[in-house]
Formats: C-alpha cells, sequence, structure tokens
C-alpha cells in the first residue's frame, strides 16, 4: 500500500500542468468546427475568403442602401463577434452540435481572457483629449452612472446579478461586445449576455427614433446633439445614424465626440466587475448573489489587461502595433463567438424573459433624460460653445 502510494506520487510530480489539457485529438473537431464558423462569418486577415457571412451583409446593405449615412447591418451591429454568434446559433439549433465538439468549445474559457488582454492597445485615452476637457468629463460621467443606475434598477426589479452586470457594462460603454468581455469576469451565462445584446440593440434602435424628437423640442444646438447622441445612444453606427438623422451637422460632430466615448470603454467594464466582486466579498454568504461567484481575488489576466492599458495611455504602442494585435483580437473573438454560439440553444436565450430588456430601457431612460439636461445647461450657461 505504502509503495503504491510513493509510486503514484512520484507519477503526479512528474507531470506538468499540461497533463490536465485534453489531447489533441479530443479538441480537434471542435476547434476545427470553431475555425470553420469564424472564417465564414467575417473577412479575417490572412483568409482570403469572399464566400462570408460578412459579404452577404455588405452586398444587402448595397440593396438596402444606407440609412442616415450608414449601413442597415452595422446599425444592428454586424461585425466580427456578432457574426460568428449568429452563424454558432443556427448551426447548432438547426443541425446539433456533435458531443465530440464539446471538449474543444470548452476553449472559449481560455480565448476570451486572451482576446480581453489583446484589446488594451485600442483604446488611447490620449485621443480623446482632441474633443474638449467637458466632453470629455460628459462621456466619463454618463458611463458610471449609466453604470450604477442600471445595477440599482437590476436589483430593485430582481433581475439575476450576473444578467443585470452585462447589461450595465453594455450599455453603460455604449458597446454591446462589452456584455461578451464581460461573461468570464462575473461568471454570466451565455443565454444572459445574448439577451443582454440583443436588447441593448433593441433600445438603440428605439432611441434612434425617440432622441432626435426629444432634443429638437428642447431645443439643443445641432454640435451637441451629436454629443447627445452618442452618449445617449451608445453603439457607435447607430449614434451616428440618430445624429445625422437630426441634421448633417450633428452626424459630422458625432463620428468626432465618438472618440470621447470609446476610449473609455475600459473603465465602464472594470468598474462593473469591481463594484459586484466587492458586494460578493461583503456579502459571501448571500445566495442570491452570483456574479464573480467562484473568484477568489483579483484575476491576474485582468492585471496584465490594465498594465497594458496604462503603457497605451503612455503611447508605447504605435499604431502599425496596434493594428496588427487588432487583427489578433478579431481572429480571438471570432472563434470564441463561434463556440458561444454552438454551446447555445434559442431557448437558453428565451428563458431570461423580458425583464432584463425593461432594466436596459428604464437605465437608458434615465441616462437619456439626465444627459440631455447636463448639455442642455452647459449649452445656455456658456460651458459648451455653440
Amino acid at each position: 500500500m505504502n509503495t503504491s502510494s510513493a509510486i503514484l506520487k512520484n507519477e503526479l510530480n512528474g507531470k506538468s500542468w499540461f497533463s490536465a489539457l485534453y489531447s489533441l485529438k479530443e479538441v480537434l473537431p471542435g476547434l476545427v468546427a470553431m475555425f470553420c464558423i469564424a472564417i465564414f462569418s467575417n473577412r479575417l486577415v490572412g483568409v482570403p475568403n469572399p464566400f462570408t457571412l460578412h459579404t452577404l451583409f455588405a452586398w444587402l446593405d448595397g440593396v438596402i442602401g444606407p440609412i442616415n449615412h450608414q449601413p442597415f447591418f452595422q446599425i444592428l451591429n454586424s461585425n466580427f463577434v456578432w457574426n460568428p454568434l449568429l452563424l454558432g446559433l443556427i448551426i447548432g439549433n438547426v443541425f446539433g452540435v456533435p458531443d465530440s465538439w464539446k471538449r474543444g468549445l470548452s476553449y472559449i474559457h481560455l480565448l476570451m481572457p486572451l482576446g480581453i488582454i489583446m484589446l488594451a492597445p485600442h483604446f488611447m485615452v490620449g485621443h480623446a483629449f482632441k474633443i474638449g476637457v467637458l466632453p470629455i468629463l460628459i462621456c466619463t460621467g454618463s458611463l458610471f452612472l449609466t453604470a450604477t443606475v442600471t445595477l440599482w434598477v437590476s436589483r430593485l426589479l430582481k433581475l439575476d446579478d450576473r444578467h443585470g452586470a452585462v447589461i450595465a457594462g453594455g450599455l453603460s460603454t455604449g458597446d454591446p461586445h462589452v456584455c461578451a468581455i464581460l461573461m468570464p469576469l462575473v461568471k454570466a451565462k451565455g443565454g444572459q449576455v445574448v439577451n443582454a445584446f440583443v436588447g441593448i440593440i433593441v433600445f438603440g434602435l428605439i432611441a434612434m427614433q425617440i432622441l432626435p424628437i426629444v432634443g429638437d423640442l428642447v431645443g439643443i444646438p445641432a454640435k451637441y446633439f451629436g454629443l447627445a447622441s452618442v452618449v445617449g445612444v451608445g453603439n457607435g453606427a447607430q449614434a451616428v445614424s440618430t445624429a445625422f438623422g437630426q441634421s448633417y451637422e450633428a452626424g459630422r460632430w458625432a463620428g468626432w465626440f465618438d472618440i470621447g466615448r470609446h476610449v473609455f470603454m475600459p473603465a465602464g467594464f472594470l468598474y462593473v466587475f469591481i463594484v459586484m466582486f466587492i458586494r460578493k466579498l461583503r456579502d459571501r454568504h448571500n445566495e442570491n448573489i452570483h456574479a464573480t461567484r467562484g473568484i477568489k481575488t483579483f484575476p491576474i489576466w485582468l492585471g496584465v489587461f490594465v498594465f497594458l492599458w496604462i503603457l497605451t495611455c503612455l503611447h508605447v504602442f504605435k499604431e502599425p502595433a496596434h493594428h496588427a494585435i487588432f487583427e489578433m483580437v478579431r481572429w480571438d473573438f471570432s472563434l470564441a463567438a463561434a463556440a458561444l454560439g454552438l454551446s447555445l440553444s434559442f431557448r437558453d436565450i428565451g428563458k431570461e424573459g423580458v425583464k432584463g430588456f425593461f432594466v436596459t430601457c428604464i437605465a437608458g431612460i434615465v441616462r437619456i433624460v439626465v444627459l440631455l439636461a447636463v448639455i442642455l445647461l452647459c449649452v445656455k450657461t456658456g460651458l459648451l460653445p455653440a
């Protein structure tokens, strides 16, 4: 007995942590499936494949024509995350997913943190100073206000805190893909992520119709209606289309102010994670707290992201490196989104219900009201010169 234990101990000590990973034979079918969906969804660097979902949507955009100078499918947020997610959902729900794929699909848990780390050089804060100090303060203030209000409303309506967290991240930053970025951080379910993603896109479409009417009623100048569109609607193509719907000048300014919203996005999802993480630490025994459950310390890989973001703000990464790294991000997130789509059923998304959409609408409307009031006050007092 003692001899056997000693032999087993020696064998275990002689193995590296690589032995805990699946063999290549086990993961290869799932990895190939992810790879095929990625290359048939987007135009990715290194793969000259014209038969993609991206190409189909671009052709349909040409048939439909632009809506307020923006392609229709970009308004619906078609890109390197949504396209493979959609294709994976269709394949998985129509044809099913073989058991042999599942171990390969589990690599999404490695791909997501890696992709988030590589996103860091994409957010160069120095670019935002071109838009002016007060617009920067409005963009950042709106980000934290929206996240806080969304988390509060989700608790008030008793929404699952993981679902509320991903909504808070996506709505506050104006980028629905932050829902996917927060997935490994708050331990959200795939169905919650896609449900939140769709809800934010739909709210953006509603805000596109409401904001120009309200903006004209309160008399916001075209220049600062561009700022209101960027911060109030959020998502890039939706915001610019909203501004162009009011006037050409507003649309032109929206493209300018969108820099401020974009570069501070990491602060949004970091804020949501830290709030939920501290909440869990303060009330460890509360069974209703699910977000960040299982995360005992600040994730090392998230610390790497913060470190690289700081280096980016100090202009350590030059433009060629920034573009090269972002092409790697497109590959990484396309593979991860394909795995997520294959892993979900439409039932997983639908069972989250419409409560998350109600949270999105309430928080989004509060943001728009406060934002318009602040911008109008700044214009009237001369803080924002006409």
